[in-house]
């Protein structure tokens, strides 16, 4: 008995070591010890570890604060931009004087005029200005209207632009966090090349906008506002010398400008006006540089492309011919049917073409084109206009053009502009006169002839004498055309031509009527001739 105590004794202990070693085992598998999900552990392991969420944009605390500010200007963009309630050309006043020298005739009509525009778009003369950009902020005071518009110095959010190309997609699509003018224009140009090499080879072509100003000069304003734009924003550039104009008897002027658009930057519309400035732009910092006086605004596009302006001086003063239609003749498309104008082609050989362009790598070119090489190779007014016509990598236009709005309420900074100007338009030509008549009531047969100057001369010469022959009818005559310091001379017929007297009329500007008559009689004879001036009914 105490045998079998002890085996089963010992039998009891191993089955509680085996069992301790099981639960021990077990426990292990079971039991591990995970990582947390999102450290790619669980029970997926082939599950992507998920980024760390990035942390939200700190906000600027003030964003409402300062909209409220601008929201609370008050300013008038029509009394600060001088807006024109109507616009056009109004004549003013017109008249009409005549001067007559030596038998020509110069004969001008004066009209004043006054003229008034509104542009939307400002014409960009210097590609270098740093100010002019997509998305730049600027101060919406009366400097808009001279074309450099001053920054807005306040640190700014990123901008989202547009740039407009054919087929880009989402490519064209740009975020610019720090919105510079470098970085700015480094972001397009990436843009532009993903469409130079990605877009462009599948045949997409760019279609450009072309813009065409023609006028004759009258005064200095008059000439810019005719062909869409303002004097002042030409100030300092190439373009400056092409709109000065002095009135001079010697020379007449005309202007082209010739505005092709490559492609637009537009900025995407702020969701509000706060939203363009950065963080760091608290309600007092917006509120030192926001006034009634200066509201804020932002270029909310510019086009990208190529001017080409040109001004035609001829020493041709025959104000008659057109010259705008001179200009334009001579700068149709090489190839194209033009019938040969003599009168134009004397013009444009008495004449000087000077042509500023800009685009091609945003390059500023100055020409002077004469009468006679007008038409020959690269020196011609042809080439100048195809050169760099296509928009390329290696000719993707300068800055142009721009649109300003106004931040408050993305209304378009329209710019009024009037001046007034006086065109005369004088004709030269030979004085046409009236006629001259006689007739007799005395029985003896009488004459008269013109004793005058030649036009443009002191020489003296005289008309064949015309014969009045019948009684009581009227026998007429004219000077030469041209004639000047003309006389009118009778004779009478008594055996030989005899002096019955003259009369200096100098230029016949009305019908001038005579009578030749008996002035004294002796027994019912008539002793004495002369003439008398009658009424010529």
């Amino acid at each position: 008995m105490k045998t079998k105590h002890q085996a089963l004794r010992v039998f009891m202990i191993m089955l509680v070591s085996v069992s301790l070693l099981g639960v021990i085992s077990c426990g292990s598998e079971i039991e591990p010890v995970e990582p947390p999900v999102e450290t790619g552990g669980g029970e997926n392991p082939e599950t992507e570890t998920p980024e760390e969420p990035t942390p939200e944009p700190e906000n600027n605390q003030d964003l409402d604060a300062i909209n409220e500010a601008i929201a609370n200007l008050s300013y008038d963009p029509e009394q600060i931009l001088n807006v024109q309630s109507t616009t056009g050309t109004v004549p003013t006043n017109d008249r009409t004087n005549k001067n007559t020298d030596l038998g020509w005739v110069t004969e001008c009509r004066t009209i004043d005029y006054n003229i008034r525009s509104n542009f939307e778009d400002v014409v960009v003369f210097d590609p270098t200005i740093g100010v002019i950009y997509p998305g730049a902020l600027v101060i919406g005071n009366g400097e808009l209207l001279n074309g450099a518009p001053l920054p807005l110095q306040v640190s700014k959010a990123p901008t989202k632009l547009r740039v407009d190309l054919p087929g880009i997609g989402e490519g064209g699509n740009i975020t610019v966090d720090d919105p510079t003018f470098q970085n700015t224009q480094a972001s397009i140009d990436e843009a532009l090349e993903y469409w130079n090499s990605q877009i462009q080879p599948q045949g997409y072509e760019i279609d450009a906008d072309t813009y065409f100003e023609k006028t004759t000069a009258y005064s200095r304003e008059q000439m810019s506002l005719d062909l869409g734009v303002s004097t002042e924003w030409s100030k300092g550039s190439s373009f400056e010398s092409q709109f000065d104009y002095t009135k001079t008897t010697e020379k007449r002027v005309a202007t082209l400008l010739y505005r092709q658009v490559f492609y637009d930057v537009v900025m995407e519309t702020p969701e509000s006006p706060a939203a363009v400035f950065g963080n760091d732009v608290d309600l007092a910092t917006a509120q030192s540089i926001l006034s009634n006086e200066n509201p804020p605004a932002y270029v909310s596009s510019v086009q990208y492309g190529r001017i080409i302006m040109m001004r035609m001086e001829t020493t041709d003063t025959e104000t008659d011919v057109n010259l705008e239609a001179v200009l334009e003749y001579k700068t149709a498309k090489k190839g194209a049917t033009v019938e040969i104008n003599a009168e134009y082609e004397k013009i444009i050989k008495e004449s000087t073409i000077n042509v500023v362009t800009i685009g091609g790598n945003a390059q500023v070119a100055t020409e002077v084109i004469t009468g006679s090489e007008i038409e020959e190779g690269k020196g011609g007014l042809n080439y100048v206009i195809s050169e760099g016509a296509l928009y390329s990598r290696d000719n993707p236009g300068a800055p142009i053009g721009y649109t300003v709005k106004y931040l408050k309420d993305n209304r378009i900074a329209k710019m009024g502009y009037n001046t007034d100007y006086r065109v005369e338009k004088c004709t030269t030509f030979e004085y046409v006169h009236k006629n001259a008549k006689l007739r007799k009531e005395i029985l003896v047969d009488v004459r008269f002839r013109f004793s005058y100057k030649v036009k443009g001369t002191q020489t003296v010469k005289e008309t064949e004498w015309e014969k009045v022959d019948k009684q009581n009818i009227f026998f007429s005559m004219a000077p030469p055309k041209g004639a000047h310091d003309v006389t009118i001379q009778f004779q009478f017929w008594d055996l030989a031509w005899r002096t019955l007297g003259e009369k200096k009329l100098g230029y016949l500007d009305k019908e001038y009527c005579y009578e030749a008559y008996c002035s004294k009689r002796v027994l019912g004879l008539c002793t004495e001739y002369t003439f008398q001036s009658v009424n010529c009914n």
